[in-house]
């Protein structure tokens, strides 16, 4: 369900640009990189205010130049009545469209979805490094609950969200009238919060509606009273002694992610010599969804092991798609350094510590390395576990821990590298270096 505004100018001006256009609204879709329900709530006048960044890109696909492309930013612009400076209220649309397959995030899913249901937590913050999938999980999420359990979703983009998040005010009447007042069950996500928030207004919205969910994703937890930290870490990645066990390899999540978004582009099996420089791009990689699916873009060009090589001269290579794939999330360098400019400095200090520990290491390892007891040690993982800098390592059946490769490159202000040991296969290095010397 979705509360309805008033029919505007930009979605009758759109619709009537499209049907000029000879496109139908799922061809729309698809060269806008939008979803169908999405152009159709936009037409409709279902949808409030299109972003900006969306209208530019329906502009594009429709070829608008001069005054009617003008004129298809005002009227983008003016979809709300003002109500006075910084009265503007926030952007709800539909979850994002899912593009593939989500992979490795069943336990995940099914935790969320119980957590809101079951255990009935009204605040959830779903944190983790950008690009490890935070707001595909939160989709899934809300699809799931908007199907299969009658909820209403209200998806709210929190770019540009003032602080105290005041501009929420306008989404009262939506949890609290005929929908969330009387108990009916309402999902409320403010996807891709930058920024410690307030929590007054949000506290106020939870009260007066009590059948009202909040879920917020971000690099870091809001630190909103009452609020339950949800942290998402990368995908496992497999160790060496699997390389040469391809059926092994395959079952690992990264893998899995990795090898079905190349079918996409190569609708075939890599050849089993391949496999092993798969697993190591994953480890490479951290098992980061993003920077998996940023890559494996590129394997319409490039063999794996030219992928590998490639990403040993130039770890940034590969953080952003090709331009055709359209925008993507930033799960490169940019990520680690917003992750790293929230910490506290006592905290950035002990990982910068625990840097000069090779490869996985456990809290016993850690503690005397930090000059720490052992409760101070697991007290400052889990400080890092939550902020997604440091992940778990599936090694051994052990808990042991490991700081992401980019997060030490960052804290040494060079240039990511391959894991320390796990360098280029020499039978792959012949093959592939005169094709990235001209890449």
């Amino acid at each position: 369900m979705t509360t309805v505004i008033e029919t505007d100018q930009f979605g009758g001006l759109l619709r009537d640009h499209r049907r000029r256009s000879g496109m139908t609204q799922q061809q729309m879709a698809d060269l806008a990189t939008l979803s169908v329900r999405a152009i159709r709530d936009l037409e409709s006048g279902r949808a409030r205010r299109p972003r900006q960044e969306t209208v530019r890109l329906l502009a594009d696909v429709l070829r608008l130049t001069g005054a009617s492309r003008d004129a298809f930013h005002d009227a983008g612009r003016s979809h709300l009545p003002s109500e006075g400076p910084g009265a503007a209220g926030p952007e709800t649309c539909s979850p994002p469209v899912l593009h593939g397959t989500t992979v490795g995030r069943e336990h995940e899913l099914q935790f969320l979805v119980e957590l809101l249901t079951v255990d009935r937590q009204r605040l959830v913050s779903v944190v983790g490094l950008g690009g490890v999938g935070k707001t595909r999980l939160v989709s899934e999420t809300a699809g799931a609950l908007r199907d299969g359990h009658g909820w209403e979703v209200l998806w709210v983009p929190a770019a540009g969200l003032s602080p105290d998040l005041r501009e929420l005010r306008r989404l009262e009447p939506a949890v609290t009238g005929a929908g969330g007042g009387r108990g009916q069950d309402v999902l409320l996500v403010l996807d891709g919060l930058g920024q410690r928030a307030e929590g007054p207004l949000v506290h106020h919205l939870l009260a007066r509606a009590p059948g009202l969910r909040v879920v917020l994703t971000s690099p870091t937890p809001s630190c909103m009273t009452g609020e339950q930290v949800m942290p998402i870490a990368p995908l496992a990645v497999p160790g060496h002694r699997l390389d040469h066990d391809a059926a092994a390899l395959a079952e690992f999540p990264a893998v899995r992610l990795f090898l079905s978004h190349l079918r996409r582009l190569r609708p075939y099996a890599p050849r089993p010599a391949a496999t092993p420089a798969v697993a190591e791009l994953c480890r490479a990689l951290d098992g980061v969804p993003g920077a998996l699916e940023s890559t494996a873009a590129w394997g319409l060009v490039h063999a794996p092991e030219e992928l590998l090589h490639c990403l040993a001269r130039d770890p940034e290579r590969f953080s952003a798609p090709p331009a055709s794939w359209g925008p993507a999330c930033d799960s490169g360098s940019g990520a680690v350094r917003r992750s790293l400019a929230v910490l506290q400095q006592p905290l950035r200090e002990r990982l910068s510590t625990l840097t000069a520990l090779p490869g996985s290491w456990t809290l016993e390892e850690a503690a005397p390395l930090a000059g720490t007891s052992l409760a101070d040690a697991a007290a400052t993982v889990y400080g890092l576990l939550i902020h997604g800098l440091v992940r778990t390592a599936d090694e051994d059946g052990r808990d042991r821990f490991r700081v992401l490769h980019r997060v030490r490159s960052a804290l040494a202000d060079r240039p990511a590298a391959l894991p320390e040991g796990h360098g280029i296969p020499a039978e792959y290095a012949a093959a592939a270096k005169p094709v990235c010397a001209v890449a």
